[in-house]
């Protein structure tokens, strides 16, 4: 399968086309590479098949392309599974994600975002290293938190700014 097939087939209606797609990706990273924005999509796949297989192929890769960042951020705000995925690769980017860091502060100030992604956001903006004073003070905010995780990773993300 060819770079280009894997992305449009990640978009199909038939969830078997998706599924073969999903798992080509996850069994090259090269064409996963190519699909990360249509791989992250299908990480919320209503066919649990698809969603595994796209996150398998996400879980090796390295850094996305810088110029990926924007849609990775558009998809933040998509459903759970997606979100996290989206929040990872941009916390992969590390320095190259800064513009991003004031979207990943929201996620964590938003009351309806869910406790995986808030937790993954504080860590991205900890692997971003660059933060203004209002997204250290929704960090210094996240590390009186009631939850544990949510707390002892807005401490690890303030000590690397």
């Amino acid at each position: 399968m060819e770079a280009s097939q894997a992305v449009q087939a990640l978009g199909a209606t038939n969830s078997e086309e998706r599924q073969k797609a999903a798992e080509a990706c996850a069994k090259d990273p090269s064409l996963a590479m190519a699909a990360i924005v249509p791989l992250c999509r299908c990480c919320s796949d209503s066919d649990d098949q698809v969603s595994q297989w796209s996150q398998a192929a996400l879980e090796e890769l390295g850094p996305p392309a810088a110029d990926e960042l924007d849609a990775l951020v558009e998809l933040t705000t998509s459903a759970e599974s997606t979100a996290y995925w989206a929040v990872t690769l941009i916390g992969r980017l590390e320095a190259k994600a800064a513009p991003a860091a004031g979207n990943l502060a929201e996620l964590i100030e938003k009351e309806d975002t869910p406790v995986e992604v808030r937790n993954r956001s504080i860590w991205a903006i900890g692997q971003i290293g660059a933060a203004d004073e209002a997204i250290k003070a929704t960090l210094e905010k996240a590390a009186q938190s009631e939850n544990p995780r949510t707390a002892r990773l807005a401490s690890k993300a303030l000590g690397k700014l």
